[in-house]
């Protein structure tokens, strides 16, 4: 069941530019609904699906900041160099974890209700994942980038869970008892 839960924020994942803060909400929908017909595309294999999906990941998700939070306080004792190694280590394990995901679509639906403006430089986006069976409340949470219009996505709460601060947790675990350099290696 989590592993469905993980591919649930997938179906959002479509996006040409970042957002502007009026066009959260359908924008959302907009590339929820386009990630859903590729999805349901019977005559696409699961690589084909990757392929046409993951070029717009990018564009909403910022993977730098996500990286950043995931390590807490050990961010900044860290080298700009070691920074950039595992942000990008970072990035292809949550990668990795949507696209393994894939399979296990199985045409839920997807309610994009109401953002909420929690401060003036972050959003949460609150929608619905509704299966056969189960509703998963998902969120997806904004920050304005600096000196900008642009509204990128930092993390995603799922079932009341986020997925970064779990990241998180379980890094701060491993750093107690191993080094920096064997959590690069188990990324």
């Amino acid at each position: 069941m989590l592993k469905k839960i993980i591919l649930l924020p997938l179906l959002s994942l479509t996006f040409l530019f970042a957002i502007n803060e009026a066009n959260i909400k359908s924008e959302m929908e907009h590339k929820i609904q386009t990630i859903t017909e590729i999805l349901q595309n019977k005559s696409l294999t699961l690589e084909d699906k990757k392929v046409q999906i993951a070029p717009t990941v990018d564009t909403i998700f910022d993977y730098k900041t996500m990286s950043k939070i995931s390590l807490g306080k050990r961010w900044k004792t860290l080298t700009s160099s070691e920074q950039e190694t595992f942000s990008q280590k970072f990035e292809t394990k949550l990668k990795n974890s949507y696209f393994e995901k894939l399979e296990l679509y199985t045409d839920q639906k997807v309610i994009v209700n109401e953002s909420e403006k929690v401060k003036a430089t972050r959003i949460y986006l609150h929608s619905d994942i509704v299966g056969v069976e189960e509703t998963y409340e998902v969120i997806y949470k904004f920050y304005n980038v600096k000196n900008s219009n642009d509204w990128r996505i930092y993390d995603v709460e799922i079932t009341g869970v986020s997925i970064i601060q779990t990241y998180r947790k379980q890094f701060a675990e491993f750093l107690q008892t191993k080094s920096f350099d064997e959590l690069l290696a188990s990324l």
